[in-house]
């Protein structure tokens, strides 16, 4: 247990989740939890046999903490994350890194200064499926990319809208940031960098109470040159559908339904070398064997810039260049 990487997760929603990957991850111990919650703390006790605050800053405070994971609601990301930071702890986030970017570079630059780390947490960059992808795409098997298509629809009740989601203020959006900012993270790791939004629309379709959207619509130019067509939306009946497709002039890959072709059978060889399966596992090789991780506060950034950029595009309506 000495040499573990010691963990205090805030927040107990999703957090839950977490701390029981933490629980169930050699070379992790969970230390404490925090949560305003008093049953929310009391069932990670009973759980985990870890500690339990409902001040996160008190836990932060403790020696026996090496790495504190955010898991509030979205906009309060950079402030706990800073506060951890402040005190020497490495830090994760659950995504969106946060809904704004000055609060993004804040953070970045808080982290910096105190020399820890900084990871966020887009669990899709880990699936095998996702990787093989990538490698395709950087092989440039495809040829000369032309398509992205990236869809999300998912179903969420008028309940869901209570409290914090849908809103400007701590959940920097709708659809597209909360829901869909996993999906937009893949299509940048994909695709590279966007050059512009070239339009965009945004509205509430389907629910009394969210303030933000239920859907978003938008098109996009990358700067390798191809297009890209983002739906993502929250009022859908059909079951959550979430896909990504790429096509270039050799071949299409893509995920949901899986897409795997290739023209006049040049399918490459991709071997993939072995790599974290969470982002529990990556801050243990990127902290204590020097790794490098599957998604730092820079590149966890871009995925709020593009969010925004298009949320700018459809209230302007004029382009975005990034």
């Amino acid at each position: 247990m000495a040499n573990n990487l010691r963990f205090g997760v805030v927040g107990l929603g999703m957090g839950m989740n977490r701390a029981g990957m933490i629980h169930d991850t050699e070379g992790a111990e969970l230390v404490a939890v925090a949560d305003l919650k008093t049953d929310r703390l009391k069932a990670a006790e009973e759980r985990f046999g870890c500690d339990s605050h409902e001040d996160a800053l008190e836990m932060f405070d403790r020696d026996d903490i090496d790495v504190g994971m955010i898991m509030t609601p979205s906009g309060l990301h950079g402030k706990f994350g800073e506060e951890a930071a402040k005190r020497g702890k490495h830090v994760i986030t659950t995504k969106p890194m946060d809904v704004s970017l000055e609060n993004c570079d804040s953070l970045i630059k808080t982290c910096e200064e105190n020399n820890v780390k900084l990871l966020i947490d887009f669990g899709e960059r880990y699936g095998t499926k996702n990787r093989r992808i990538k490698a395709v795409l950087d092989q440039g098997a495809l040829g000369k990319p032309i398509l992205c298509e990236l869809r999300m629809k998912w179903k969420r009740p008028d309940s869901y809208y209570v409290g914090w989601h849908g809103t400007w203020e701590l959940d920097g959006g709708g659809s597209i940031m909360n829901q869909g900012v996993h999906s937009i993270d893949l299509m940048l790791w994909f695709m590279g960098p966007v050059k512009r939004v070239i339009g965009a629309h945004f509205d509430v379709y389907d629910h009394e109470n969210c303030e933000t959207e239920d859907m978003t619509s938008a098109i996009l130019e990358f700067e390798n040159g191809a297009l890209g067509h983002v739906l993502t939306t929250t009022t859908y009946p059909g079951g959550n559908v979430t896909m990504i497709h790429v096509h270039g002039q050799d071949g299409v890959v893509g995920v949901g339904p899986d897409m795997w072709q290739f023209t006049d059978n040049k399918e490459p060889e991709i071997e993939l070398p072995p790599y974290p399966g969470n982002v529990i596992q990556d801050m243990l090789q990127v902290v204590q064997e020097g790794g490098t991780a599957a998604v730092d506060g820079h590149e966890g950034r871009r995925s709020v810039e593009i969010n925004m950029a298009i949320y700018e595009c459809a209230r302007t309506g004029k382009e975005v260049i990034l």
